[in-house]
């Protein structure tokens, strides 16, 4: 069982980096294009009115996570009669909420012109939402296939299919806008690219998981306890994903649309990175909840350590990476004309540290299924984040607004979330934690201080660019090994790295 979970992990992790990386490279050429033939108030508008959907969609209100949390053990156990009856369950519940967000959507119409500030007229802006409501709607009737191929560590399929759409969709975007240069016929080719993806999942999973279709006699399945968690979930989720994507809005409302613009080309970078540390994530997370089946709360601690290490690594590369490189980057990609200033940088830069830091953390609480521990308290950052957003924005303009969702973390989710994984899954005092995260953040002052002055005189460009990250990211390594060389987790990720090169040369 061991030996077919890391197996799957590696899988779903190389697959998922090579689509990914694809993706984000189409990605890259695509946006270009779009600033050449189109304005800023059109890129804005693409940020603002996918967040606003996303608050609207309030995260499947919980349901994504539940869906893959209940089809683990029958997925384990080959109890292909629950499965089904389950992921037809499930399709029902998703149908409801496709519907649901369809008619909140329409409903906010007549709201947009006080959320878009833009020069665009209102009938234009009228049509390009709608093509993204009806967008977002559809992606509902693939999210059953997907928590199946996530359930039975099959995300490799999806990255696949994703590749290939989005491969088709890039291209789409470039003769739309190199020929006709139609933000209209733009945003058609993403809603095109999203059906052919769902009947593309549709078919493979058929395909894969022939049983899901059968007809006979459903199997009891614990209805309750799926709502109740549910229930559970939906309010985190629904403060998740306020904090997560109210962002635009926020600038859009409170400065302008065209500056959401200027802000989406930092975020989509960024979501980018995300993206590759994302794809490890979903592969441990399945690993994780089976671990805990296990009941071996000393390996499930030595596995936490050892992901905690990682995940400060990662953070504190990205994070001094964006600070000291994004607006050389930003400036050869698209021009001076789409940069911040630096401290809207750093803003950007230390939310992606922070969300990375202390990413073992809720992993661990998501696979632990402890969704009634934590339901309040993402609302609570979200009205932190709203508050601290409103304020800051009038003493420090687009920075306040960037640098609001970190401190209504870091008030509330960052010390408070540790109590409850302690407590309810490891058992032990959380003392360990707060000290390694402390010397974790020491390390990373460390290691930004060398990267700042090592970087400090060189000069601009793709050249000076590469030469700054190649250092970044030797001085952080060099800092985080030669500091944690005998810890029982460096050793652990050592023998991982070692056993991932194996398998490659194998």
């Amino acid at each position: 069982m061991g030996a077919s979970r890391s197996k799957n992990v590696f899988l779903n992790v190389a697959f998922g980096y090579i689509a990914q990386l694809g993706i984000l490279l189409l990605s890259f050429i695509g946006r270009r294009i779009f600033v050449e033939f189109l304005s800023a108030d059109y890129l804005g508008i693409n940020g603002l009115y996918s967040n606003i959907l996303s608050v609207l969609a309030l995260a499947e209100l919980g349901l994504g996570n539940v869906t893959q949390f209940f089809l683990y053990k029958p997925v384990a156990e080959n109890d292909y009669a629950k499965v089904t009856s389950l992921f037809k369950y499930f399709q029902k519940l998703y149908v409801g909420i496709a519907g649901a967000v369809l008619v909140i959507g329409i409903a906010v119409i007549p709201f947009l012109k006080h959320i878009v500030n833009s020069d665009l007229k209102q009938n234009e802006l009228i049509i390009y939402y709608i093509l993204f409501l009806l967008n977002s709607v559809i992606t509902y009737f693939s999210a059953p296939h997907i928590a199946l191929l996530a359930a039975n560590q099959d995300n490799r399929l999806h990255k696949i299919i994703t590749l290939v759409t989005n491969f088709v969709l890039q291209f789409a975007h470039i003769v739309v806008l190199c020929v006709w240069h139609n933000y209209v016929l733009y945003v058609c080719a993403i809603l095109l690219g999203t059906v052919c993806n769902v009947i593309l999942l549709n078919i493979i999973c058929l395909k894969r998981y022939p049983y899901i279709r059968s007809k006979g006699e459903s199997v009891n399945i614990d209805k309750r306890g799926i709502l109740a968690n549910v229930k559970s979930t939906f309010f985190y989720k629904v403060g998740a994903v306020i904090v997560n994507n109210t962002t635009n809005i926020l600038i859009s409302v409170l400065i302008s649309t065209a500056m959401v613009g200027i802000y989406s080309n930092y975020f989509m970078v960024v979501s980018g990175v995300q993206g590759f540390i994302t794809i490890i994530t979903t592969s441990l997370i399945s690993g994780i909840g089976n671990l805990s089946a296990q009941g071996n709360r000393e390996r499930m601690y030595s596995v936490f350590n050892t992901l905690l290490l990682f995940y400060n690594y990662i953070a504190t590369v990205g994070g001094i990476g964006f600070f000291l490189v994004f607006n050389d980057f930003i400036s050869f990609w698209l021009g001076e004309g789409y940069t911040f200033e630096s401290n809207a940088v750093f803003a950007i830069a230390f939310a992606f540290y922070l969300t990375n830091a202390i990413s073992p953390i809720w992993m661990y609480r998501e696979a632990n299924g402890l969704f009634n521990k934590v339901k309040y308290l993402m609302l609570t950052v979200a009205v932190c984040n709203i508050v601290f957003a409103v304020v800051l924005e009038k003493f420090f303009g687009i920075f306040g607004v960037l640098l609001a969702p970190s401190l209504a973390r870091l008030v509330t989710q960052v010390w408070y979330e540790p109590q409850i994984l302690f407590k309810s899954v490891f058992g032990i005092s959380q003392k360990k934690y707060w000290r390694s995260a402390i010397r974790y953040f020491v390390l990373t002052v460390i290691s930004f201080l060398l990267c700042y002055f090592a970087t400090m005189y060189l000069s601009t460009g793709i050249d000076f660019m590469v030469l700054k990250a190649i250092i970044i990211v030797l001085i952080c390594t060099f800092v985080y090994a030669f500091l944690n060389i005998g810890t029982p987790q460096f050793k652990e990720i050592k023998n991982l790295l070692s056993l991932i090169n194996k398998r490659r040369k194998a």
